[in-house]
């Protein structure tokens, strides 16, 4: 039979798909995600646990939309979490104390981890907890480990001094070069875009996920891409007044806006995209 085994299961979901069968489809495309792999050898393997988090709606929108994008699946980021902790290889950051902000509408993120995995985590908690020095729970080590991959930041996890958010590293090396061939400096550039958005000589209208070609999310449109990090320092005073807006900001344009999101819609906004 002619062809990977990749392509032959990408032909199928698009006869399956053409058919009406969308379940299926959606089935095999979580087995083809990267990482997808470990959905279908815990199921060889053994049970799974479903665990439940209680987050905000916006931040459950915006895991999905984004790993979505990615093409990437949440069990299987959730599982991978839990292997770091087990093998002393990371440890999620404390979390700090909700604001007093308005209380937003609340969803339940829902996670399939393998049972016996679980079980050995759980075990070692209390010990881990007093090593670090606080408490460690499984959604801290969840939704921690989850965002970061996907590049959002948890509300009351914030570094003090710095936006960051995950790209393409195609992009990412646009943004650096673009402020290169301008002789300016990305925090600069960001530091006068939040300026513009406080003072509101500047709106960010556009989706934070949209592709390039602007024509919204769509499943996988990143996958195939090579994710790199993207950190900018800006001042302490200027990040701070922003966070205080990003709850009014989200409420306005209907998807969570985190400080991610602005350095992202900043930088194409100042810097454009790479030509395809």
């Amino acid at each position: 039979m002619a062809g990977s085994i990749r392509a032959r299961a990408a032909s199928a979901v698009a006869k399956l798909k053409q058919h009406g069968e969308h379940d299926e489809a959606a089935a095999i495309e979580s087995l083809l995600a990267p990482r997808g792999y470990l959905l279908l050898k815990r199921t060889e393997e053994g049970s799974t646990d479903p665990l439940s988090i209680t987050v905000s709606a916006m931040l459950k929108q915006a895991i999905n939309q984004t790993a979505e994008e990615w093409d990437l699946v949440t069990d299987a980021l959730a599982e991978e979490a839990y292997r770091l902790v087990l093998d002393g290889k990371w440890v999620p950051a404390e979390v700090g104390r909700a604001g007093t902000g308005k209380r937003g509408t609340k969803a339940v993120l829902q996670v399939n981890v393998d049972s016996e995995l679980r079980g050995q985590v759980q075990g070692m908690l209390p010990a881990l907890s007093k090593k670090v020095g606080y408490r460690v729970t499984e959604a801290n080590i969840v939704l921690t480990h989850v965002c970061e991959e996907l590049g959002i930041e948890r509300p009351n996890t914030a570094a003090v001094e710095q936006l960051a958010t995950r790209l393409p590293r195609s992009l990412r090396d646009h943004f650096h070069g673009e402020a290169e061939r301008l002789g300016l400096e990305l925090p600069a550039i960001v530091e006068d875009g939040i300026r513009g958005l406080l003072d509101g000589k500047w709106q960010p209208e556009r989706h934070p996920y949209f592709t390039v070609d602007k024509r919204g999310p769509q499943r996988g449109s990143w996958s195939e891409a090579d994710r790199a990090n993207l950190k900018v320092r800006v001042d302490r005073n200027l990040l701070a007044s922003m966070r205080a807006r990003l709850e009014e900001l989200s409420e306005q344009l209907g998807y969570l806006v985190s400080p991610g999101t602005v350095l992202y819609l900043i930088l194409t906004d100042r810097l454009g995209v790479p030509a395809e």
